[in-house]
């Protein structure tokens, strides 16, 4: 860690992210990122073919407001290439069974990540950050983000941003705002999906912590990215049974 921090930060990341998601809530959250001036990763899906994300008719500056929240502070994340979660392998995070990435050739998934980051530089955004679809990705995806330069993965478990596969991880742990005391934790929202019930409490949130949030270059800033610890792993494989028994439930 280098640079002065107060407490623990607090990273938003909203996912899901294409011109056909619900107008309606995404609005929620963009009032959200104005009020209080945050600096969320956009997780966007450059070309969407999944029918679960298609909620609305394709709206016609959706990539204009990426380019504006992209210019005010926000983070661009790489959401896999279509959403198409047709894939059954074992994944780095083991969290679902139908994922896009995880066990495809390596050569695909290399052109999949290429083809992805040209569909967001044609509309003038800049992904920094790689968000997998349902957390779907292995060793040949992260071979594949740094053969096309893309060196930081939004995923893990951990308190504190790490190194794994040759990129740095900054972790996610979270699905609901939760207090801590220290460390590094990510909030995932799908703004497709969320109640105005989980507007209000993110809203309650942000209004006693809005101060600990952060963007992707702060934390960056903040944390020099280490190997992890056996304390690490423990702490990702408790995590990853808590949250996979949690689905199950659900």
């Amino acid at each position: 860690m280098n640079g002065k921090r107060l407490g623990a930060q607090y990273l938003l990341r909203l996912d899901d992210l294409c011109p056909t998601m619900d107008r309606m809530r995404w609005s929620w959250f963009a009032d959200l990122i104005a009020r209080y001036e945050l600096k969320p990763i956009l997780a966007v899906v450059p070309e969407n073919r999944d029918p679960e994300l298609m909620r609305d008719r394709p709206d016609p500056e959706f990539w204009r407001t990426m380019q504006q929240m992209e210019g005010m502070g926000a983070t661009i994340g790489l959401h896999g290439l279509r959403h198409q979660c047709s894939s059954e392998s074992r994944s780095l995070i083991p969290l679902h069974g139908q994922i896009e990435f995880a066990g495809v050739a390596y050569a695909v998934q290399r052109e999949w990540i290429g083809a992805g980051l040209q569909i967001l530089r044609s509309h003038w955004l800049e992904p920094r950050v790689w968000v997998a679809p349902r957390h779907g990705f292995d060793g040949a995806t992260c071979r594949a983000l740094r053969e096309n330069g893309l060196e930081i993965i939004s995923d893990g478990w951990a308190r504190q941003p790490f190194r794994r596969h040759g990129l740095t991880w900054i972790p996610q742990q979270l699905w609901e705002p939760v207090a801590k005391t220290d460390g590094v934790w990510t909030i995932c929202v799908h703004p497709n999906t969320a109640t105005e019930r989980d507007v209000d409490r993110l809203r309650g949130f942000l209004d006693r912590y809005a101060v600990q949030f952060v963007g992707v270059s702060e934390v960056l800033r903040t944390w020099v990215p280490s190997k992890r610890t056996v304390g690490d792993r423990y702490f990702h494989w408790s995590a990853a049974v808590r949250q996979k028994a949690k689905l199950w439930l659900t």
